[in-house]
């Protein structure tokens, strides 16, 4: 497999930008094996609500693109139970742990990769009450130990995107300037910046096909808007960072890696309430989890610690009402 090189000049835009979009980085089979697992999950909870009596139509006809959006003009209970990073089949695994991921990951983050094990599952549906994410900052829901270093967040369309059906805008810069004051959206569900602190130009569209990855610095300004079209906005979330930082992940610690300590204010993790797990590792290759069977049982044995509220926001729970 040939490795995914980053120039200079990628990482000089990164650096000074806060993000960075790269094309052709996923071929068709990295992504259709996970479209595949999300279409399998569709079909089980559709029948099962069809034969509950809360949905008329299986739309078997429909494809990947428009399924779940026909569905939800039915019932929001579908969308909901796999919003975030609710599932966790083998192909969401095997996207995770993919090389050409993982060779990204390293040119920005270091031979020790450390990545979350719960993902985000965007499909973003047209009139979907809780489809459009407010400007944000990623670091606004991390521990606050970490703003000054890097957790890179890696955006992947499953379909092209584009401004139409909610692509990622971006403010360029928004990195350099900390953490600015959050509060809660009026969703309940989403941190927001405070609307007098989001720069009123330079709004970046990011506009990235299928196979393409948008980078993200966890400080840089962004979010997406209304989905305009008839279909879903296929997108997921993945999170990297440095084993020196704080991490919850079960590994041998080396001298210059951050280990938890309460009373200097070392939080167990940069997001402790998910499970990390060693991706990548020039030095310890026997701790690196290199199968499903065991992203399986992290998931499903991990038992997190909440992450400090700093803007004292109180969340709500999903609703069935999220899909209109």
């Amino acid at each position: 497999m040939t490795k995914i090189e980053i120039s200079k000049e990628q990482r000089e835009y990164f650096n000074e930008n806060g993000f960075l979009v790269i094309e052709k980085v996923l071929d068709e089979k990295d992504l259709q094996d996970v479209i595949d697992e999300l279409d399998a999950e569709i079909d089980i909870r559709a029948n099962k609500l069809f034969r509950q009596g809360e949905l008329s139509n299986l739309y078997e006809k429909e494809g990947f693109e428009t399924r779940l959006a026909k569905i939800s003009s039915e019932t929001p209970k579908l969308a909901v139970s796999i919003w975030n990073g609710i599932l966790h089949g083998p192909a969401i695994y095997e996207l995770i742990t993919n090389p050409k991921l993982l060779d990204v990951a390293e040119a920005f983050c270091g031979e020790e990769v450390i990545a979350s094990s719960v993902y985000r599952l965007r499909p973003k549906i047209p009139n979907y009450g809780y489809g459009e994410v407010p400007w944000h900052q990623d670091s606004g829901y991390f521990e606050p130990y970490c703003d000054d270093s890097l957790v890179m967040t890696m955006w992947i369309p499953l379909v092209d995107t584009s401004a139409v059906n909610g692509c990622l805008y971006v403010i360029p810069g928004t990195h350099k300037k900390g953490v600015v004051e959050h509060e809660m959206h009026g969703t309940g569900k989403y941190l927001s910046v405070k609307e007098e602190l989001v720069p009123k130009e330079n709004w970046v569209e990011c506009a990235v096909p299928k196979g393409g990855v948008l980078l993200l610095s966890n400080k840089v300004i962004h979010g997406s808007f209304k989905n305009s079209t008839e279909s879903v906005r296929w997108s997921m979330d993945l999170r990297y960072q440095s084993a020196k930082l704080p991490t919850n992940a079960q590994i041998t610690r080396m001298e210059d890696e951050i280990v938890e300590n309460i009373e200097a204010g070392v939080p167990a993790a940069c997001y402790p309430p998910d499970a990390d797990f060693l991706v990548r590792s020039k030095i310890r290759k026997d701790e690196v989890i290199v199968s499903y069977e065991e992203f399986k049982k992290l998931r499903e044995n991990f038992v997190g610690k909440p992450v400090t509220n700093r803007f004292g926001v109180t969340w709500k729970e999903i609703q069935m009402d999220d899909v209109k």
